[in-house]
């Protein structure tokens, strides 16, 4: 006779047959069996301080792992609903990842239980793909093994799981599941025409470019756009989840998307552009055709329909698979003849620079006790050992990140995205940790973001992740108060100052080593002495908030009022 377990042990095993070794989590006693069977079943705990931080964790993981499944499990009640926020950003950004949340149980519903009282699976359902309930211990292998197919397979994103302690604690004599044969769905791949009507597009473009998006990342497609920039002659450009897509000194290497709408400024605009898994939308410039002109020929290769003309119809329309679109795309250009348009890769290439030109003769110690943010950002960027995968937060910091983030490979480069949620950073890294432990990390946060989860800190300390945190701290939310100057003027600020926190301070009292940094000729050795210590390590660098990122002037719009009445972020409201 089989020894009697609790049924949610069996979700352990579900998850290992869907490849998982790393599960995200803060503890509730709601799901004791499936946390108990991690080890049975090869699956590594890491425990957070907040649920947010697991959610965030989760989805980092699946993005530095170029597309495994990112699993995080949390008690129920304020487990879940603190883990919401991470739920939403993976959606919004279309990562695959797994929410388990425990339950009152169902033979108690209507009993003002514990944790109770509110519908889970309701709430979840508007940023997920997929959620549903495990209302019979004999189907949480099926449900565990559904859910993970439904987050990996089409357009990715975040599924939930919702299983009551009932069902997880019931006891059970049923084995675990033999994974052995079971097979992933394959990806859908293209038609032959469509392949052929790209081929015929770049073949006979002037200035054609290949744009990568999150579908290239999480299909791990970097060695094929390698393969395919090398055989066509075609430069490659990194979207905002695939910056660094290529490797940072390849020939045919564009970087970010922004080098498109400078080529156009300088008067050569792309006229066909292959995206790859990116879509269109605030990151490719909008509706406004500064990136992507309205005159360009465009292909595009998206898993998800929904995405097809949005913002502007595709001329090649393909809903396909980005990897096995690429490889289908590689083996047609064998047998094309292409011309090598090295001057226009040269051209975008060029562009690269201009992030650092643009405050080179700026004074790198703006004033006593206070860096430039730019200098204190490229001076971090040149002191990384090579392949750190760099992990952003958003706000001002990210935005210096984005624009002097040196190539870390395909997926390496993880920031902010569609919900434009601050706190992210933390635990972004301690996913892309557990991703590569051989791969340093460095995380980056401006200091109103470091604190949303700086408790976070216990946690690299006590899993001993080597992760180097780096705080831009200018003792205010940066973005919102220089948002706030250009639309009221000076001195027409609320609610945007805060008190420059000694977070050297906060960090060794959770555990983790760190200085502060108020001298930019300091910052070399701090970053090579943290990477160096093999620990978790803490830079406080003290930056200046008078120098506001041009890129947030650009994003809060014309104020004049000549447009409209302006409102940040966003289009100006019309005149009547």
């Amino acid at each position: 006779m089989t020894q009697k377990r609790a049924a949610g042990e069996l979700a352990a095993a579900a998850l290992a047959g869907l490849g998982v070794t790393e599960l995200f989590a803060l503890h509730g006693s709601h799901l004791d069996p499936l946390y108990m069977a991690c080890e049975e079943f090869g699956i590594r705990l890491t425990d957070t301080r907040h649920e947010a931080a697991a959610g965030h964790a989760a989805d980092g993981y699946a993005r530095a792992s170029n597309g495994k499944l990112g699993v995080c499990a949390v008690t129920a009640g304020p487990g879940f609903t603190n883990a919401i926020t991470a739920m939403a950003n993976a959606y919004l950004d279309r990562i695959p990842t797994l929410f388990i949340a425990g339950a009152a149980p169902l033979r108690e519903a209507e009993g003002n239980t514990l944790q109770g009282g509110f519908d889970a699976v309701a709430m979840a359902r508007p940023v997920t793909k997929w959620a549903q309930r495990v209302g019979e211990p004999g189907r949480i292998v099926e449900y565990v093994r559904r859910a993970g197919e439904i987050a990996l397979s089409g357009a990715p994103g975040p599924v939930f799981l919702e299983i009551p302690i009932d069902v997880m604690f019931w006891p059970t004599e049923e084995a675990a599941p033999d994974v052995s044969n079971w097979k992933r769905p394959a990806p859908p791949a293209p038609s032959a025409d469509a392949v052929a009507g790209v081929i015929e597009m770049l073949r006979s473009a002037e200035r054609p470019v290949i744009i990568a998006g999150g579908g290239a990342m999480l299909t791990n497609s970097g060695e094929r756009l390698r393969k395919l920039a090398e055989l066509t002659g075609i430069p490659v450009i990194g979207g905002q989840k695939a910056l660094g897509v290529l490797p940072d000194d390849h020939p045919y290497y564009g970087g970010a998307a922004a080098g498109l709408a400078a080529a156009a400024g300088a008067g050569s605009p792309t006229d066909a552009v292959l995206l790859v898994g990116v879509r269109m939308g605030m990151f490719l410039g909008g509706a406004m055709g500064a990136i992507i002109p309205a005159a360009a020929k465009v292909a595009q290769i998206e898993s998800n329909p929904e995405e097809i003309g949005r913002v502007r119809m595709a001329d090649l329309p393909i809903v396909a698979d980005a990897g096995a679109t690429l490889d289908a795309i590689l083996a047609a250009a064998e047998g094309a003849s292409w011309t090598k348009r090295e001057d226009w890769a040269a051209l975008l290439r060029g562009f690269r620079a201009n992030a650092r030109k643009a405050f080179a003769d700026e004074p790198k110690n703006t004033r006593a006790g206070a860096i430039h943010p730019g200098h204190a950002v490229t001076a971090v960027m040149d002191a990384l050992p090579e392949g750190t995968a760099v992990v952003a937060d958003g706000g001002e910091a990210g935005n210096w990140v984005g624009d002097l983030v040196r190539s870390p490979g395909a997926g390496q480069h993880l920031r902010c995205g569609y919900l434009g949620c601050l706190g992210i950073s933390q635990g972004f890294a301690i996913g892309a940790a557990r991703a590569d432990p051989s791969r340093p990390v460095v995380c980056f946060a401006g200091d109103g973001g470091a604190g949303f989860n700086v408790a976070e800190f216990d946690t690299m300390a006590r899993h001993k992740l080597p992760i180097v945190t780096v705080i831009l701290n200018n003792a205010e939310w940066g973005m919102s108060r220089n948002a706030q100057n250009l639309l009221y003027g000076k001195n027409r600020e609320v609610i945007v100052a805060l008190e420059e926190t000694h977070y050297e301070i906060v960090a060794r009292g959770f555990g983790v080593e760190a200085v502060r940094i108020d001298r930019y000729e300091d910052i070399e050795a701090a970053v090579k002495e943290a990477f160096a210590s093999g620990e978790p390590r803490c830079l406080n660098i003290i930056t200046d908030p008078a120098v506001m990122h041009p890129r947030t002037r650009m994003m809060v719009g014309d104020t004049s009022g000549n447009d409209g009445v302006p409102i940040p972020y966003y289009a100006n409201i019309p005149k009547k």
